[in-house]
C-alpha cells in the first residue's frame, strides 16, 4: 500500500517506508494485521472494534478485551507517529475508527526506487552481517585453538 505517495506499507515484511528520509518501521504480528485490516477498510466511513478485533484475533476474538484492542490501537499509533504518520486513524468515540480523510492509501504498485533501496539495504546489512559473525565465530571458538 502507498499512503499520499509518500510512504509504504509492505504487508509480506510488516514494515512501513518513509519514502521521504527512507526510515523504515517494523511492525509486530498483531501491529500488522491491524494495519492491514484498516488499509483494506480504508474506504468505508466505519471501521468497528468487533471488526478489527476479528480481523486480528479471528475466531479468539470473543475472548480478547476491550483493554486488549485498546492498547493495540495506542501502539500501533505510536509506531506510526515514529515515522511521520500522525493521526492516521481516528477514533469515533463508542463506534469504531475510521482512516482520516486527509490519507489516500493505494493498493497501488510500489515505486521501483523503494524496492531498489529497500534490496540494497538488505544485501548491505547481509554483505556485513555475515563476515562479522564469522569473525565472531573464529575469534570465540577458535581462538584457544590457535
Amino acid at each position: 500500500y502507498t499512503i499520499n505517495n509518500e510512504f509504504i506499507y509492505n504487508e509480506s515484511l510488516r514494515e512501513i517506508i518513509s519514502l521521504h528520509d527512507k526510515k523504515v518501521l517494523k511492525v509486530t504480528l498483531m501491529r500488522a494485521r491491524c494495519l492491514s485490516y484498516l488499509f483494506e477498510n480504508a474506504y468505508k466511513k466505519l471501521i468497528t472494534r468487533e471488526m478489527i478485533s476479528h480481523a486480528v484475533w479471528g475466531e479468539r476474538s470473543q475472548f480478547v478485551s476491550d483493554a486488549n484492542l485498546t492498547q493495540l490501537l495506542y501502539l500501533l499509533r505510536r509506531d506510526l507517529q515514529q515515522i511521520g504518520l500522525f493521526e492516521l486513524f481516528v477514533t469515533l468515540p463508542r463506534q469504531g475508527i475510521k482512516i482520516d480523510e486527509r490519507f489516500i492509501i493505494d493498493a497501488a504498485d510500489i515505486p521501483p526506487q523503494a524496492i531498489q533501496y529497500h534490496t540494497h539495504r538488505c544485501n548491505k546489512i547481509i554483505s556485513i552481517g555475515i563476515p562479522t559473525l564469522f569473525l565472531l565465530f573464529v575469534l570465540f571458538f577458535l581462538a584457544p585453538f590457535i
